[in-house]
């Protein structure tokens, strides 16, 4: 229900980011408060507190993006508040950004890796995957040691895991399922 509202809430802010031409500075004022929140859980913990009312959290959320972000995105905030949904801000502002990348057709991919890939081995990957999807592709790359060695790939809802765990994990598994007499 709550990722069904969420969607409800980014669809609207996006037919008005069509309606006034402003998609694309729409993106990057949400991607600039995303990545604000995301780097300072306090703010959100304020903004969730059920002590506050929403015109204090609106103040809060005004004085800090005033100046960076329009008047809609500001308005959003607004009926978000007063409709006590700050507990999804973060669900809703992604996928207005999902959305957006929808529209634009570009597909987000997660590629993790045991060490750091280089930026060849990056742009191989994204252009590899941008042929097969037939879409352009952004790339997030992550460290994950666990993994061993290989590659886990996560784009547009599949997961191709190629990774030294995987593998061995798979191999464990195969290994407990055999019946000895």
């Amino acid at each position: 229900m709550a990722q069904l509202i969420s969607k409800r809430y980014a669809e609207a802010l996006f037919q008005l980011a069509l309606e006034q031409d402003c998609v694309e500075k729409y993106k990057d004022e949400v991607k600039l408060i995303c990545d604000c929140f995301k780097n300072d859980d306090e703010i959100l913990k304020v903004l969730n507190h059920p002590e506050i009312n929403s015109e204090k959290k609106m103040e809060i959320v005004s004085n800090c993006f005033k100046d960076f972000v329009s008047s809609d995105i500001l308005g959003l905030f607004n009926i978000i508040f007063r409709k006590n949904r700050e507990h999804e801000l973060i669900e809703i502002l992604d996928s207005f950004l999902k959305r957006v990348m929808e529209y634009k057709g570009i597909a987000k991919a997660i590629v993790e890796s045991a060490v750091p890939l280089s930026e060849d081995n990056v742009n191989e990957i994204k252009e590899k995957l941008s042929i097969k999807l037939n879409k352009q592709v952004e790339v997030e790359t992550r460290v994950l040691p666990e993994l061993i060695g290989g590659l886990k790939i996560s784009v547009c809802g599949f997961v191709f895991d190629n990774t030294v765990k995987n593998q061995l994990d798979g191999l464990k598994k195969a290994l407990l399922e055999i019946k000895l007499a």
